[in-house]
C-alpha cells in the first residue's frame, strides 16, 4: 500500500509540472464546449424592449398588463422610459434590443373603432427583432380585431376589451425552427450536448496518460530498475495507472464545476450518476490505452492508434456532427462514447431511470471487458522482454 501511495504521489508531482498536458486535458475541452455550444445555440434570449407609453387613456392599464404577462417575459423584457427620445437613444446605443413607442391617441382610436398601430424601432440583433416584432404583431392583431368588431357590432362588443388585452400574451408563441433533424440536439441544449461529448472524449485521453507513462518508463529503463527493488512491482504499476485515473477524476470535477457555474450548463443534479459514468469511462479509456500499448510497443505508435480510435468513436457517437448517431444505426453503438453520452444526457433531461441504468450497465460491461484485456496484456507493456 505504501509503495502504491508513493508511486501515485510522484506521478501526480510529475503531471503537475506538465503544463501543456494540463491545458490540453482541461482547457481545450472547455474551449471547444464554449465555441460549439455558442455557435449552435438556437435558444432565443429575452429581448430588452425600451417602451414609451404616451397614452393616458382607458387602455393604458391593459398595455402595462400585456408587457408584464408571464407568456411575454421569456421573450421580451420591457424597460419603461419617459420619452420617445430616450427610446431612440437606448436602441441606437445598443442598451435596448428593440424600441416601442405607443401613441397618445391609442385609447381614443380604439374607442372610436379605428385600427391602431405602434411605432417600433429595430435594434442590432436580427433574431431579437423578429421575436419582439412577432409579439407586438400578435397583440395588435387581437386588439384590431376587437376594434373591427366594435365598428360592426357596436359598443357592446368592446366590453371586456381591457381584460382580453391582458390575456393576449397567451396567443404568442415564439420558437426557433431548425433546418432538419441534423441540426437538433434532442432533448438537451447545444452546450449541454457538447459538454457531454467532450467530457467523455477527454476523460479517455486522461486515461491514456497512464499507458504513455508506463511505455516511457519502460523505454528509459526505469521500470526495470524498479523491478529489482525490494517492493511490490505490481503496486508500482498500479500507482502509475491510478495516477492517470485520478487525473481523470480531477478533469471531471473541473469541467463540471466550470461549465455549471460559468457556462450555466444544467447537469441534471444526479451527480452520483455523473461520477459513476465518468469513472467507468476512465476505466474503459485506460483499459483501451493499455491494450493498444501492449501491441504498439512505442509511445508514438500507441498515441497514433489511440487518437485514431478516440476521434472515430467521438465522430460515430455524434460528438462532431450533432445527432449523426441516429443516422448511422448499429455502427454508432459499437463504442464507449455512445453509451457514456446516452447515460449522461439521460441524467440531464430526466429520462427514465431504467433507460439510464441500461446505458450505464452496457458502459460498465465495456469497461470490464477492456479492463480484463488490459490486465492480461499488461506484462507486454511493463516488461522489457515479455
Amino acid at each position: 500500500m505504501r509503495t502504491w501511495w508513493i508511486t501515485l504521489t510522484y506521478e501526480w508531482i510529475k503531471m503537475s509540472r506538465m503544463h501543456t498536458l494540463l491545458i490540453v486535458l482541461a482547457g481545450l475541452p472547455l474551449l471547444l464546449i464554449y465555441l460549439l455550444g455558442s455557435a449552435f445555440d438556437s435558444e432565443i434570449k429575452p429581448a430588452k424592449v425600451a417602451v414609451y407609453n404616451a397614452d393616458q387613456g382607458a387602455m393604458r392599464e391593459g398595455i402595462d398588463a400585456f408587457w408584464q404577462g408571464a407568456d411575454i417575459l421569456p421573450y421580451a423584457r420591457p424597460i419603461a422610459l419617459s420619452s420617445e427620445a430616450q427610446v431612440r437613444e437606448e436602441v441606437q446605443d445598443g442598451t435596448a434590443d428593440y424600441g416601442v413607442i405607443i401613441p397618445a391617441d391609442y385609447s381614443d382610436k380604439l374607442a372610436a373603432g379605428e385600427s391602431v398601430s405602434w411605432h417600433t424601432l429595430e435594434g442590432h440583433d436580427g433574431s431579437k427583432n423578429i421575436a419582439a416584432h412577432s409579439i407586438i404583431r400578435a397583440y395588435l392583431s387581437q386588439v384590431n380585431m376587437q376594434a373591427a368588431a366594435f365598428k360592426v357590432l357596436g359598443p357592446e362588443s368592446l366590453s371586456g376589451l381591457e381584460s382580453r388585452q391582458k390575456d393576449a400574451a397567451a396567443l404568442v408563441k415564439v420558437q426557433t425552427l431548425g433546418g432538419g433533424s441534423d441540426q437538433s440536439f434532442g432533448s438537451v441544449s447545444a452546450i449541454q450536448y457538447y459538454s457531454v461529448a467532450y467530457l467523455i472524449m477527454f476523460l479517455q485521453y486522461g486515461g491514456m496518460t497512464g499507458a504513455v507513462s508506463l511505455l516511457r518508463q519502460k523505454r528509459e529503463g526505469t521500470l526495470q530498475r524498479l523491478y529489482g527493488i525490494p517492493a511490490s512491482f505490481s503496486a508500482v504499476v498500479a500507482g502509475v495507472i491510478s495516477g492517470a485515473a485520478l487525473l481523470g477524476v480531477m478533469q471531471t470535477i473541473i469541467m463540471i464545476v466550470f461549465t455549471k457555474y460559468v457556462y450555466g450548463v444544467d447537469w441534471g443534479g444526479a451527480y452520483w450518476g455523473i461520477a459513476l459514468i465518468s469513472l467507468l469511462t476512465i476505466i474503459a479509456g485506460s483499459g483501451l490505452a493499455l491494450t493498444i500499448a501492449s501491441f504498439a510497443k512505442t509511445v508514438k505508435t500507441m498515441q497514433t492508434l489511440f487518437n485514431t480510435l478516440i476521434f472515430s468513436m467521438t465522430f460515430l457517437s455524434g460528438g462532431m456532427v450533432a445527432m449523426i448517431q441516429n443516422k448511422l444505426g448499429l455502427i454508432s453503438k459499437l463504442n464507449i462514447n455512445f453509451w457514456a453520452n446516452a447515460a449522461l444526457r439521460g441524467l440531464m433531461d430526466g429520462s427514465s431511470r431504467v433507460l439510464v441504468w441500461q446505458n450505464i450497465g452496457i458502459l460498465a460491461a465495456i469497461a470490464a471487458v477492456l479492463a480484463i484485456f488490459a490486465i492480461i496484456r499488461l506484462p507486454k507493456v511493463v516488461k522489457q522482454h515479455a
